[in-house]
């Protein structure tokens, strides 16, 4: 059985990457909107582009202090942009997202334990 020391660690650990993951992601999203708005001439993915940097923005900023909820549209996020990049040839691209998925995922599943411990299941 992990000691206490180690169980604070581990949460520690997925605090930060909640945090890290959080914030660099309404950066990119933030910065993905910003080029498309002050693009001197808007391409047929624009609006796709739009949407998807806007939707993930306010998806990264929810899953910092609401993981159940931003964590899954973070994830419908993800599937969307990996679908545009799929289909604009842009396929390596997916390797990043799957990425992201993974800690969405690592730290969806850590907050669901740390419930379940405090309900005492």
């Amino acid at each position: 059985m992990p000691g206490t020391e180690e169980i604070m660690n581990t949460k520690m650990s997925l605090r930060i990457l909640q945090i890290l993951l959080g914030v660099v992601l309404f950066l990119y999203s933030a910065e993905l909107v910003i080029e498309q708005l002050h693009a001197a001439h808007h391409s047929a993915a624009f609006f796709a582009l739009l949407i998807l940097g806007s939707i993930e923005a306010v998806a990264a900023v929810v899953f910092l202090f609401a993981t159940p909820i931003g964590g899954p549209a973070l994830l419908v996020t993800f599937a969307g942009a990996a679908i545009f990049h799929i289909l604009h040839g842009q396929a390596g691209e997916v390797g990043v997202l799957l990425i992201y998925s993974a800690a969405v995922l690592a730290v969806m599943s850590s907050r669901r334990i740390e419930r379940e411990v405090a309900d005492g299941q």
